[in-house]
């Protein structure tokens, strides 16, 4: 779709879109063909070609968008009990961490919890250290996350960024 823009009264115009305007034998109201609209003094936008600072920096926030999806998807985030994976975000993390504080302080010895539909009982001090162990790996993936993105924005070429890999130096994912 063609832009169209008039320099002297600093107006857009946007192909197909109706358009009011004073003339001098009235008011036009429409959708102007391209000689009216050069007669009223607007020329086709032309997008400037971005400059290599601008693709390159195009580029970073692109690869960053990218290592963030990673960041959220399953490859990274999962974890493993009894041969089903599974993930707890942060929010669900926390508060599991406040349950069990509560259940024992209750002084409950063991606690059930669902996930995915499935039941999951285990010793109090079980639950604390598989949920250490989640909380730890999360914490390991987030900074192999924000050094991945650190080392973007230290590149200077568009190719150095395209060509970096992401995927790199994730620990291996937690297996109960």
């Amino acid at each position: 779709m063609k832009r169209y823009y008039n320099s002297t009264t600093h107006e857009w115009y946007t192909e197909g879109q109706t358009m009011t305007r004073k003339i001098d034998n009235g008011v036009f109201s429409g959708i102007p063909s391209e000689e009216q609209l050069t007669a009223w003094g607007f020329k086709e936008w032309v997008e400037p070609a971005p400059t290599p600072t601008q693709l390159l920096e195009q580029a970073k926030a692109g690869k960053v968008a990218e290592i963030e999806a990673y960041d959220s998807s399953d490859a990274v985030n999962a974890f493993s009990v009894n041969g089903k994976w599974m993930w707890l975000d942060a929010a669900t993390r926390q508060q599991l961490r406040i349950s069990l504080d509560a259940m024992k302080a209750a002084g409950r010895e063991s606690v059930t919890k669902w996930f995915d539909g499935e039941e999951y009982t285990y010793p109090t001090d079980v639950w604390y250290y598989m949920l250490g162990l989640v909380e730890v790996y999360a914490s390991d993936c987030l900074n192999v996350t924000e050094g991945h993105k650190r080392a973007v924005q230290a590149l200077e070429t568009v190719e150095a960024v395209e060509d970096y890999d992401y995927t790199t130096g994730y620990p291996e994912k937690v297996v109960l």
